[in-house]
């Protein structure tokens, strides 16, 4: 009797619809859904081994792993996937990938380096360095913070008191503040790439109350389904860049019109571009995913 697969979605809330959409779309695929709060498991080491407890029950292998961990538990959700990765699970984006990503200026970083283009952005830890950032980026700016999610945390200065007043609270409170130079456009592109390809893509506009085109800050969106093809190019450079095998790729254009990529997201919802596409995202990823962990050596990186 061939043994089913057990596909492990790490989230913290069984009710959202990225992890609804997962759990159904594994039991569609002929596989067993495990779900597994990340606050509920317990890591052990011992010599050489390692054993995760989920509750009192030692968890039992599972062939794969989705992680739906948000920006809060990065780090917690990293060290399950690290054991995972020990355990010999095929981890749908990395520890590494996902720490990397969440980290929003060193993400920024290794997309420049790989060729890239990202928009014009300033990292500093003290305040004497305020003034130079704010004159090499110009008015208006955006400040971001380092690790914010879904719009949270980014913020718009247009004149350069608020931008001191914004930076000077933001280094007292963190010790270290990033700022970019404001894009003035209100459309931005969401690429969604799975293991190195391009398999959805949406234009999301920001509401006239908002300069954020972030569905949850009440921006629009729109299925974009002949996404050009440098947008796309772009999209899986920055994935692969990152070692994510899903992603989403925020894309914005400059003023000279040249595409930069704002960040990438490791754990895109799903919500939003399944409306808007119409397409069943959720099954793609879990059938590429069993297709990956059922293969000799998977290999997660495009």
């Amino acid at each position: 009797m061939v043994a089913v697969p057990r596909v492990a979605i790490l989230s913290r809330h069984a009710e959202l619809y990225s992890t609804r959409r997962l759990l159904a779309a594994v039991v569609a695929a002929g596989a067993e859904p495990v779900l597994l709060q990340p606050e509920q498991c317990l890591l052990m080491l011992h010599d050489t081994q390692a054993a995760l407890y989920y509750g009192s029950s030692p968890l039992a292998p599972c062939a794969a792993v989705v992680p739906r961990v948000g920006t809060p538990i990065t780090r917690l959700g990293a060290r399950l996937l690290r054991y995972f990765a020990g355990e010999g699970s095929c981890c749908l984006n990395s520890a590494e990938a996902l720490e990397l990503s969440r980290d929003k200026f060193a993400s920024l970083q290794v997309l420049a380096a790989a060729g890239v283009a990202v928009p014009q952005t300033a990292y500093f830890t003290q305040a004497g360095q305020r003034d130079l950032a704010v004159s090499f980026l110009g008015m208006p700016l955006v400040h971001k913070l380092l690790s914010g999610s879904q719009g949270v945390g980014v913020s718009l200065a247009d004149t350069p008191a608020a931008a001191r007043g914004m930076l000077d609270t933001v280094l007292h409170l963190q010790h270290e503040a990033m700022a970019q130079r404001f894009l003035s456009g209100r459309q931005d592109i969401r690429v969604i790439v799975l293991f190195g390809r391009v398999i959805a893509a949406m234009r999301r506009e920001a509401s006239a109350e908002d300069f954020r085109s972030n569905l949850h800050c009440g921006g629009r969106a729109s299925a974009l389904p002949d996404l050009p093809e440098d947008f796309a190019i772009i999209a899986r450079r920055s994935a692969a860049a990152l070692g994510l095998g899903f992603a989403g790729v925020d894309i914005m254009l400059a003023e000279d019109q040249r595409p930069l990529v704002l960040e990438v997201n490791p754990v895109p919802s799903l919500e939003g571009i399944e409306a808007v596409t119409g397409q069943d995202i959720a099954g793609t990823l879990v059938k590429a995913l069993l297709r990956q962990a059922s293969s000799p050596s998977p290999q997660l990186q495009p």
